[in-house]
């Protein structure tokens, strides 16, 4: 399956998506919640599973005791990720989405010069800021965030968002001019996601970027450095996403005291903290060696 292929499968679930709002089918906040966990689950967890093949291919895996160093380092490093968070959930939160933005402009390296891809990316997670600031608020108390700060971190999401718009805009009209454009689907990609951001509510949103496309894109990287299938990369991740999940389980049946809406998010969000900066700071070495 190419690349083009998992674009043109989220471009038609924003397309249902929509519709679904039009119609005003929604799910319950409760549902919402459980189905965007099982959707980093079942779709999002494997792209970071395959962290240590990845290592593999970089070397810094070659025998018993460097996979253990490197599987103990990987932990450390999202366990102090966690405990950042839990300590002082605002800064934290503000080094994700910047890191994020970095993280998620990988999606279109082939494509793009490095300062539109960060733009893009930066529309992509400061959209949901624009149309649905009560909304995200909510979300970022949820992830134990105060409101005070919440505020300043939305009002910053929503200039990077106008202030991205523009300069991707003016990157778009250049790329027209000098014929710069490789395929028309690329354009219809980027007008997807801007609509997505602002249309879509923010876990809609987020979830079919990150399951749909971005964790898509990144296992079909890992499957042709690997030289595998992609079904084979799928397999080979199982047994890292099912101690993933045994973990997660043990964790929030050990802290979580909240009701289940409200502790999922939370629970979800900072375990995706955690391992995300494990994995992107192997993946940012990944892609600085090819």
């Amino acid at each position: 399956m190419s690349k083009l292929r998992f674009t043109q499968i989220y471009l038609v679930a924003i397309g249902l998506s929509a519709i679904a709002m039009l119609f005003h089918i929604e799910l319950s906040n409760t549902l919402g919640i459980v189905a965007l966990a099982v959707a980093v689950t079942i779709l999002g967890l494997p792209h970071g599973a395959l962290d240590f093949a990845v290592a593999k291919s970089l070397n810094y895996v070659s025998s018993g005791w460097t996979a253990i160093i490197f599987l103990l380092f990987y932990m450390v490093v999202a366990g102090l990720s966690i405990l950042f968070w839990i300590e002082l959930p605002g800064a934290a939160l503000s080094l994700f989405l910047c890191i994020s933005v970095f993280h998620f402009s990988a999606d279109w390296r082939a494509n793009m010069p490095p300062y539109a891809r960060i733009l893009l990316a930066a529309i992509v997670l400061t959209g949901p800021s624009v149309a649905y600031a009560s909304i995200v608020l909510n979300l970022f108390t949820a992830l134990l965030v105060s409101n005070e700060v919440a505020g300043w971190i939305i009002q910053a999401m929503q200039w990077v968002f106008g202030l991205a718009c523009i300069g991707f805009l003016c990157f778009v009209i250049s790329a027209v001019k000098n014929n710069n454009l490789k395929s028309g689907w690329q354009v219809i990609e980027w007008t997807g996601l801007i609509i997505s951001s602002l249309l879509l509510t923010p876990l809609l949103h987020f979830t079919l970027y990150f399951c749909v496309l971005h964790s898509p894109k990144h296992l079909l990287d890992v499957s042709q450095i690997l030289r595998v299938s992609f079904a084979r990369v799928i397999v080979v991740s199982l047994p890292f996403v099912i101690l993933t999940l045994l973990l997660a389980g043990a964790l929030f049946k050990l802290i979580a005291t909240e009701d289940i809406d409200v502790g999922l998010l939370r629970w979800t969000f900072i375990g995706l903290f955690g391992l995300t900066m494990s994995h992107m700071l192997l993946i940012h070495l990944w892609h600085r060696s090819k």
